[in-house]
């Protein structure tokens, strides 16, 4: 079959193809259909979508692009409480069906991811199942049974089975789990960090393994609370949680971060939203008032190439735990924004909503700059 060459643009959920750079599109792709996602080795910076009916070799016109792409598809299709780590680090994707688990029999359908570290089975069903995790270390066998498209692997511990869609996702998948567990053995050995260990468990992106800065755990709290229960939150940010429960939020959120009484329905997800926003406000600036003007001069450069340059420099002179603390956040908003059809938060809902919050004004620059941020987050942040 002739292979045809288009541009494609992600846009929500959504990969329009045209023949040209900004022309029309000539065919769409629901991403809710894509099947699998796999890295392709090389140079090239290329990644591989797998539907029912089609394979599509995608790429990107450096790392960066790479990165975003990639990124933006599985927060796409994947289910809600998949970690930044296992997302930016995954190299293999494919939605599967658990047919056994550690002996029993087991029947539900989930997304398998292969990254860093290990392998994750996120379950579609959340609320009835468990997300199960493997450190690649940790596999004593693995095999590929090509007739009924299944992938078993084996701890100490556990098997866990599982059948995939079709045959081509199955092989490929296998292919990248025998080529990660090589790599991984003639790697030499690394002394565990904590910094690893955190970052499996993040509900945001790390920036690299040798950054430093720490977040306060107030909004660490709050950011894993509303990315558990409150993305698909209609306004969620915008709406105003209960004065007298933010308040009260607020004051335990000073104190007492681990214990803060944080309710898990819409009207919880509100209070903590409002109350996110208080506590920031009441820090001392993440963006110093030293500092806040060459923001601005940044925001109204009018070369994107060079404007993103300036964030980026921007951001290095912050000190460690304010650019760690604003990356946990904007890796947060981009995350609530993916799903801006279903809480009708867009980029720019949020940036009308958080300016005053980091800035303490409002005016169109900083708007953009915010949006910006959002949007392009892995490109700033994780690059």
């Amino acid at each position: 079959e002739e292979e045809e060459e288009l541009h494609g643009k992600l846009e929500e959920d959504r990969f329009l193809f045209s023949l040209e750079n900004d022309s029309a599109a000539c065919d769409v792709l629901d991403l809710r259909e894509v099947l699998s996602v796999f890295l392709k080795d090389g140079p090239a910076h290329e990644f591989e979508m797998v539907t029912l009916s089609d394979q599509l070799i995608c790429a990107a016109d450096n790392k960066e692009g790479l990165l975003t792409h990639l990124v933006h598809i599985l927060k796409v299709i994947l289910p809600g409480g998949v970690s930044y780590a296992e997302v930016g680090g995954a190299s293999a994707v494919s939605k599967v069906f658990v047919v056994e688990v550690g002996g029993a029999s087991s029947y539900s359908d989930a997304w398998l991811l292969l990254w860093e570290d290990g392998v994750s089975v996120h379950p579609i069903q959340r609320h009835t199942q468990q997300t199960l995790r493997m450190e690649l270390g940790a596999l004593s066998h693995h095999e590929m049974d090509p007739s009924e498209n299944i992938i078993t692997m084996v701890t100490a511990d556990r098997s866990v089975s599982l059948r995939f869609e079709e045959q081509h996702s199955c092989q490929s998948w296998f292919n990248h789990l025998q080529r990660a567990l090589t790599n991984q053995r003639a790697a030499p050995q690394r002394p565990p960090a904590a910094s690893h260990s955190s970052a499996r468990q993040s509900l945001y992106p790390v920036m690299d393994v040798g950054s430093t800065g720490s977040v306060p755990p107030a909004i660490e709290r709050c950011i894993s609370h509303i990315t558990t229960y409150g993305l698909k939150v209609e306004g969620v940010y915008r709406r105003c949680g209960l004065a007298v429960k933010v308040t009260r939020l607020v004051e335990a959120l000073m104190t007492s971060p681990s214990s803060a009484p944080l309710e898990s329905d819409e009207q919880g997800v509100l209070d903590a939203g409002s109350a996110l926003k208080q506590y920031v406000r009441q820090q001392e600036s993440l963006i110093p008032d030293r500092v806040r003007q060459q923001w601005l001069q940044a925001a109204v450069i009018s070369d994107e190439r060079s404007r993103f340059s300036a964030y980026r420099r921007l951001l290095r002179q912050l000190p460690d735990d304010n650019r760690a603390t604003l990356n946990a956040l904007f890796g947060h908003f981009y995350m609530v924004q993916v799903l801006s059809q279903v809480n009708r938060m867009s980029a720019q809902n949020l940036a009308l909503v958080l300016v005053p919050t980091l800035f303490q004004t409002l005016n169109q620059d900083l708007l953009r700059l915010t949006r910006e941020f959002i949007i392009h987050h892995t490109l700033l942040f994780l690059v």
